[in-house]
């Protein structure tokens, strides 16, 4: 009887109905209830952080069973060269995506005197250098920085208990993909002892994230009443422009991803309905790691792929394929040179189309303020002021930072179906029936 109750409370709480009542309430909380944001903010911030502690140990774990089962079983070379493969032409085709569509609606042009004064009225207010001044100053361009010295310095961890403390998540992945290489050579009886305590420990955490479902709603609550309440309208107002199109790529994106996981799957609605709660977790949360867990539950308990293959997809895709980033940062260095009237040839595109994949995979579970410095790896080398920008993109990013983790993540997921054998929507549907 009492586990009946709980089932029940439970079917009520993941309700699409109670989700949506939590995020509807949330965003009246936060433009219209400013005073009890401070209330229902905590619930938010501290169910997000609960949720991140239990990532990283589900990323090694999930990556270095993973791996090194693959290298101990046979015949999987294939695999991983299409894998290779399909990760690469998805991070390429994001950064294209991004340049097509900063030069086809040239988001940083057409703005007047009374635009440049509102936007430079939110930079002087954050202490930076006036972007109305700035917009008719000359350039000078700066020395480029060393992208490799700050890529092996972000990769290659010193010492991974430091790494795993302050969340640097690449430098982890890069741990977890060596130590499941080492492990993978190993002799299978000798170290199925210690995979078993991996996959133990990976299967611990994942129940943990179960529990932490269950109270989603206020979670989101509080996350959503925050962020809606740190942008105001002046600030939507004068980037009236950017908005939107930054949206539309990441729209263009998530349509690419749902075409790919329809040709894959032979149904749209089918991968959507087992994707719900992870989509809903990246717009609520804007942490694509954190939407590990239901990622892989989605596609092997509702669309029914492998959990070897996808335990290891899906972690390394979230990880290496920045798709989001990357298509922000190219469009966002777009924007910014056609603010300041900057005229970029061939070169310069190109320029913009590298350093943004690099500064895109340097941001490897990195959010929020860290992860829009980054752009600063595309602006510098352009010689284009960075710092007298990257305010602007602060102050909108609680709205276009949740679609960019959407994103990344439905990417990842669309990247996995691409990757592993094809499944039919009578598979789909025996999976779910079982």
């Amino acid at each position: 009887m009492i586990q009946q109750i709980f089932k029940g409370i439970g079917s009520v709480l993941r309700s699409g109905w109670t989700i949506l009542f939590a995020v509807s309430l949330g965003i009246y909380i936060g433009l219209f209830q400013h005073d009890l944001v401070q209330y229902v903010a905590p619930f938010g911030h501290i169910y997000l952080d609960i949720l991140k502690m239990c990532i990283l140990p589900i990323l090694v774990t999930a990556i270095t069973m993973s791996i090194a089962r693959l290298l101990q079983a046979e015949g999987e070379s294939s695999f991983i060269q299409r894998m290779l493969v399909v990760f690469v032409l998805s991070i390429v085709m994001s950064a294209i995506l991004g340049l097509a569509v900063g030069l086809i609606s040239q988001p940083g042009s057409g703005f007047d005197k009374a635009s440049l004064v509102s936007l430079g009225s939110i930079v002087r207010d954050s202490g930076a250098p006036d972007l109305e001044i700035s917009a008719y100053e000359p350039f000078v361009a700066k020395e480029k920085p060393s992208f490799s010295k700050t890529f092996i310095a972000n990769l290659i961890p010193e010492n991974i208990f430091s790494a795993l403390t302050t969340g640097s998540s690449l430098k982890v992945l890069f741990f977890a993909i060596l130590f499941g290489i080492a492990l993978g050579t190993i002799n299978k009886n000798k170290s199925e002892s210690l995979m078993s305590v991996i996959e133990s420990i990976y299967i611990a955490f994942s129940i943990m994230v179960k529990w932490l479902m269950l109270i989603l709603p206020f979670g989101l609550l509080g996350l959503i009443a925050h962020d809606v309440s740190e942008v105001g309208i002046p600030v939507l107002m004068a980037m009236i422009k950017f908005v939107p199109i930054a949206l539309l790529g990441f729209s263009a994106l998530f349509i690419i991803s749902s075409l790919i996981m329809l040709q894959r799957t032979g149904s749209l609605m089918a991968p959507l309905a087992a994707l719900k709660e992870t989509i809903v977790m990246a717009l609520g949360t804007g942490n694509a790691l954190a939407c590990l867990p239901s990622a892989i539950n989605g596609l092997v308990d509702e669309l029914g792929y492998d959990k070897k293959s996808t335990d290891l997809i899906v972690p390394l895709s979230l990880t290496i394929c920045r798709t989001g980033p990357t298509l922000y940062f190219a469009l966002a260095t777009l924007f910014v040179a056609q603010l300041y009237k900057v005229d970029l040839g061939i070169s310069d595109l190109m320029a913009v189309f590298v350093w943004s994949i690099f500064a895109g995979l340097a941001t490897a579970g990195a959010s929020g303020v860290v992860l829009l410095s980054m752009l600063t790896l595309v602006l510098e080398p352009l010689g284009l002021p960075a710092e007298a920008v990257l305010v602007l993109f602060i102050v909108i990013d609680p709205i276009i930072g949740p679609f960019r983790a959407l994103a990344i993540v439905h990417t990842s997921c669309a990247i996995s179906t691409l990757i592993l054998p094809k499944n039919s929507l009578s598979e789909i549907k025996e999976v779910a029936a079982n």
